[in-house]
């Protein structure tokens, strides 16, 4: 169904006729109504249940201005009529989603669609959810629905106990695929050299749709209209190139190296090479390192929001054969500075449960820079402020 299609913001009349005329019937992924809900009590419970049925199934279409037959099919693409002020109707389900249902369901989208006839309709995106069950909490009212091919219904133990388990197990899926892909950096952390660390940081973002759903992104949009967004962290301006897993793009910047793998399934790894500089006693210099992570992680997720890759998304940072070399945050290395001690050093995982600002970006990641931090004998990191924000600007206490 063309409904279904990746770029949200391009479904149009076109699209809803589309589901008329081929009278596709409501399912487990799509429902009609003839008109929106009403502003009362019933009303304002019905719209949270559907909605969070949605999420706690499969996710799908919801759209309010197309009327249905008896048996589910639509009958007629008629809109919600002219005195529904659109914006204003928006607006209240966006309301009602945020505070009706626990916990918020991210990655919802709402939009009107204009029709010839002058009228709209409102087509609402709900995807499914990577932290269910969602709990339908309005008034007195403390339920779970969930969805299948016949509506939504109440949720049954074994259904619950389903969604409270899903969650955590598509935590797991991720730290394997982080795994799997570190296996292919293994020949790079033998002994041989003896003495010579070269230092590679691998940054993964794997949405949790994509380790638990057949799920793909627009690779053709990535390459030309999110060509800026997806570039290496090392960047020379190369073209990207498709290949079996998805879009490749190679970087390199004066002595460091590395690409950015854009998966057809939404997620990302990029690679950055030659961390270790051997000219300062094999050190990896923090603030360069620090300020390539955090210019390029707000490019990368602008450009997962933009393919309508949903959140959350566990971001990963592991460098890898770094056991000789000591991290430097100021200007030059202590005598005797400990090293990371580590072929391969993975940083604690840390989710993205929303789109937002670099800011909230780089609260997120403190946790695995407080780590690294801790392997010059440091409690946290330094270059983060007391409320999580990081900055090139903290690291003048530690070079003078």
């Amino acid at each position: 169904m063309s409904i279904d299609r990746t770029d949200f913001e391009a479904v149009a009349e076109s699209d809803l006729a589309e589901l008329v005329e081929g009278q596709v019937p409501e399912g487990l992924r799509l429902e009609y109504k003839a008109i929106s809900y009403d502003n009362d009590d019933k009303g304002r419970s019905e719209a949270i249940k559907d909605i969070s049925a949605f999420a706690n199934a499969h996710g799908g279409h919801l759209i309010l201005g197309i009327s249905e037959k008896p048996k589910g099919q639509p009958s007629r693409l008629n809109g919600l009529g002219k005195d529904v002020d659109i914006d204003t109707e928006i607006r209240r389900l966006e309301s009602l989603a945020q505070t009706g249902i626990e916990p918020r369901i991210e990655g919802l989208r709402i939009r009107a669609v204009r029709l010839q006839s002058g009228q709209h309709c409102i087509v609402l995106r709900i995807p499914r959810s990577w932290r269910p069950p969602h709990r339908v909490s309005r008034g007195n009212l403390n339920q779970f629905w969930i969805r299948n091919s016949a509506g939504a219904h109440e949720a049954s133990v074994d259904e619950l106990r389903t969604l409270f388990t899903l969650g955590a197990n598509a935590h797991q899926l991720a730290v394997q695929f982080r795994d799997a892909r570190l296996r292919e950096f293994e020949p790079r952390v033998s002994d041989y050299p003896p003495k010579t660390d070269h230092g590679v940081a691998v940054l993964n973002l794997v949405p949790l749709a994509s380790v638990t759903s057949p799920w793909s992104v627009d690779l053709g949009k990535a390459a030309t209209e999110l060509r800026d967004e997806f570039r290496a962290l090392a960047h020379d301006g190369r073209a990207p190139q498709f290949t079996l897993d998805g879009m490749v793009v190679n970087g390199c910047d004066g002595g460091a190296s590395g690409s950015t793998t854009l998966y057809r399934d939404g997620k990302l790894e990029a690679t950055l090479n030659n961390l270790v500089l051997h000219e300062s006693d094999n050190a990896i210099d923090a603030k360069t390192f620090e300020e390539t992570i955090f210019t390029a992680l707000p490019r990368y997720l602008a450009g997962l929001q933009s393919l309508g890759v949903p959140p959350p998304i566990a971001v990963f940072l592991t460098l890898v054969d770094v056991r000789r070399a000591a991290y430097a945050v100021g200007k030059s290395l202590p005598k005797n500075a400990p090293k990371i001690g580590r072929a391969i050093a993975t940083l604690p995982p840390c989710p993205i449960d929303a789109y937002g600002s670099p800011e909230d970006y780089s609260r997120a990641l403190r946790p695995a820079f407080d780590a690294l931090w801790n392997t010059t004998n440091r409690a946290r990191a330094g270059s983060f402020s007391e409320d999580g924000v990081w900055s090139t600007d903290n690291f003048k206490a530690f070079r003078g």
